[in-house]
């Protein structure tokens, strides 16, 4: 009897590590995008969480070296599309960030960058 105990309780333990684990992750797949037309910088940005109950928050910026040119604040449940404009000056290089919270957890900042021409 003793030799079936431990090794039926570390399989039994294996399992349920790892299905706890699996349960606990959430992640939102984000697809930030800049373009120009002129002086005007489009910025779009789309969020699906991977469950559509999910709540989304999102804090975009625009920014143009360290200085913040615009800023966006979005909410929604299951998917999030934004798009939005700024005026710039040609020539510059800008980012645009996406700060995500899933469910009230905050996700790894997202980026992206480009020039106007």
């Amino acid at each position: 009897m003793k030799k079936r105990f431990f090794p039926i309780l570390f399989v039994f333990l294996m399992v349920f590590s790892s299905t706890a684990y699996a349960a606990s992750t959430r992640a939102a797949a984000v697809v930030p995008r800049i373009s120009f037309n002129g002086t005007t910088a489009s910025c779009t940005v789309f969020i699906a969480a991977d469950r559509p109950t999910d709540d989304i928050e999102a804090v975009i910026k625009l920014w143009q070296g360290s200085k913040c040119i615009e800023t966006w604040e979005e909410s929604s449940v299951g998917d999030l599309a934004f798009s939005g404009t700024a005026t710039v000056s040609r020539g510059k290089t800008y980012q645009l960030t996406v700060d995500v919270t899933l469910e009230g957890k905050a996700q790894p900042r997202f980026s992206v960058e480009g020039t106007c021409p």
